[in-house]
């Protein structure tokens, strides 16, 4: 048989690790909640979309073609 001091080390032992882990699991349960309670900062918005000039120069020839049939038809 166990001396009692083996079996009373491996309980203490199994204590201090489950205690560890729920205090791990709620500092990361905490964060996360805490997280997305936050609401976004400006900074961390994407940036705006860039159009440039010839991409904005196709879209609207794109847009007066389709236009010119639609004028002819009245």
């Amino acid at each position: 048989m166990v001396s009692p001091w083996v079996t009373g080390a491996v309980i203490l032992f199994g204590i201090i690790v489950a205690v560890t882990g729920v205090i791990a699991y709620l500092r990361m349960y905490k964060n996360s909640a805490w997280s997305a309670m936050t609401s976004r900062s400006p900074e961390s918005d994407p940036p705006e979309t860039i159009i440039f000039k010839s991409q904005l120069r196709e879209e609207s020839a794109a847009a007066e073609a389709e236009e010119k049939p639609e004028q002819n038809e009245s």
